[in-house]
């Protein structure tokens, strides 16, 4: 495991890599299914980090560092699958994802 790196105040920063990591846990724990998209260079430029289906409904993740920024092509994936119906989540850290990821799980109970 690597070391935590802390800001100046002492604070533990918050990597996308942690973020993916609690989030791939907390599905896990759950019982949803869902796998990694691992980019190459033959993938959609865009596609985001997780894909999963719950109760018949599929969804998509991106997970971003707290300050992160989606790219260009990102936006643009985004935007056309959720014109299309699609779920997207986009987690800036883990409570926010957990809480908007749990409304939705109660919505399509």
């Amino acid at each position: 495991m690597k070391p935590v790196k802390l800001d100046k105040k002492g604070r533990i920063i918050v990597t996308e890599a942690m973020t993916l990591k609690q989030v791939r846990s907390y599905l896990k724990a759950l019982g949803v299914f869902h796998w990694r998209n691992h980019q190459s260079l033959a993938s959609f430029k865009g596609l985001p980090d997780l894909e999963g289906v719950h109760r018949k409904q599929h969804f998509y993740i991106e997970v971003k560092a707290p300050k992160g920024k989606l790219s260009e092509h990102q936006e643009k994936f985004i935007k056309t699958v959720m014109n299309e119906g699609e779920r997207v989540f986009v987690a800036f850290g883990f409570d926010g994802f957990r809480m908007e990821f749990d409304c939705w799980r109660k919505e399509n109970a």
